[in-house]
């Protein structure tokens, strides 16, 4: 063991340090904060976006308050200024006014430089509508308000015969989407540093020479051992920056969210899925002895881990709780993926989490003997790229 820690120690200051792993680290480390402070501004701006000015004339102004809750609730807010139709008529065409409304309020009449926007003119219906109403039950000695009031509550109660109770959380959703993407980009990146790494050392004989002294399994195990060491600390080193940023911008104020229980399954998540792939880029890369070739082997198992991903984003939140989605979140090599954005719609019961991490660690020794045969018996190979039957043949 102490070997295997002595290559993975080698693979740190190797590949960490390296001039392309700091400005890689550094890019996406400004893309991610850069991506927070975008969200920041944007939701800032459609929170604060300013109303519409309008005029209203003095004999219309009755409808005012109806006017300005109809087209609140449209998600068109407007801010009201009594004026008369001559200085509105200037406003409007100086662009200091959206619109005027004046005349009986029966019946107003709109002015607008060229046509109105479809929600004034809706709001403006609704409130003329109301007004009608409010007029003819106050002539029949009713009260507005109270039937208002009365006609707000009159609303059904809903009763479902299902039990479940599971609960879309849209932030939960969104960092179980960013926790996936940043895996992806991590096992991308560890996995292809392994197979560059193995096809590296076959290409310039070291791996000969270490052979000499230690165990291709201790080689592989230690190559992969440090490589998961450099992705845990940029995937660390990504989610600390983006939950820092997002808590510097405020962009996570009055959010009902524990970043901290998020940052632990992403870790957990992390250390299965590395742990079910990386090891099979260690011991396929070994396969081939060329640069060149390394697609070859690295390309089914990058779509491998694509497909999940993209199931995760697309299927499970149409499907969370469908027979397919339950199904597939139990396979190890689709948990990783799919578990957390099961997760974010609270639709997972323990039992199913447990049973999913259970079923990763299961898995990994059987991967480990595989990719640890696989690279033994073909990374002393230095001729054509060696086919997968043959290495599990020798």
């Amino acid at each position: 063991m102490n070997v295997v820690w002595q290559v993975a120690a080698r693979e740190v200051r190797t590949r960490l340090f390296a001039k392309a792993t700091i400005i890689s680290t550094l890019v996406v480390l400004v893309l991610i904060v850069a991506g927070v402070v975008a969200v920041k501004i944007i939701g800032d701006n459609d929170a604060g976006s300013e109303a519409e000015q309008v005029g209203i004339a003095a004999e219309t102004a009755e409808l005012g308050p109806g006017l300005v809750a109809a087209a609140e609730a449209a998600g068109y807010p407007i801010e009201l200024t009594e004026t008369t139709s001559g200085d509105a008529t200037t406003a409007i065409e100086a662009g200091d006014l959206s619109a005027f409304v004046s005349g009986d309020p029966q019946t107003p009449v709109l002015l607008v430089e060229d046509s109105p926007a479809p929600e004034l003119l809706t709001a403006l219906t609704t409130a003329a509508q109301q007004y009608v109403m409010s007029s003819a039950i106050s002539d029949l000695g009713g009260d507005p308000a109270q039937i208002g009031a009365d006609v707000a509550a009159a609303a059904p109660a809903v009763e479902s015969l299902s039990t479940d109770e599971s609960e879309f959380d849209p932030y939960a959703f969104i960092v179980a989407i960013v926790t996936c993407s940043l895996l992806l980009f991590t096992l991308l990146q560890s996995g292809s540093l392994i197979a560059m790494g193995v096809v590296e050392e076959k290409v310039s004989r070291v791996v000969e020479i270490l052979l000499a002294t230690i165990r291709p399994a201790q080689l592989m195990g230690g190559k992969v051992l440090g490589i998961g060491i450099v992705g845990l600390v940029q995937l660390v080193v990504f989610g600390g920056a983006a939950a820092i940023a997002a808590a510097a911008t405020g962009l996570l104020d009055g959010v009902d969210l524990n970043l901290g229980t998020a940052f632990v399954w992403m870790l957990v998540w992390f250390f299965l899925g590395f742990a079910l792939y990386a090891v099979l880029f260690g011991g396929f890369a070994a396969l081939v002895s060329r640069q060149e070739d390394i697609g070859a082997v690295t390309t089914p198992m990058i779509f491998g881990m694509m497909a999940p991903f993209y199931l995760a984003i697309y299927l499970v939140p149409s499907l969370p709780d469908s027979p397919v989605v339950r199904i597939l979140s139990q396979v190890p090599f689709f948990a990783p993926f799919m578990m957390p954005v099961r997760q974010a719609f609270d639709s997972v019961e323990v039992w199913e989490l447990a049973l999913s991490i259970a079923l990763c660690i299961a898995f990994v020794p059987l991967l480990v003997w595989l990719a640890g045969r696989v690279y033994s018996r073909a990374v002393l190979n230095t001729g054509g790229r060696m086919r997968l039957k043959d290495a599990l043949a020798r």
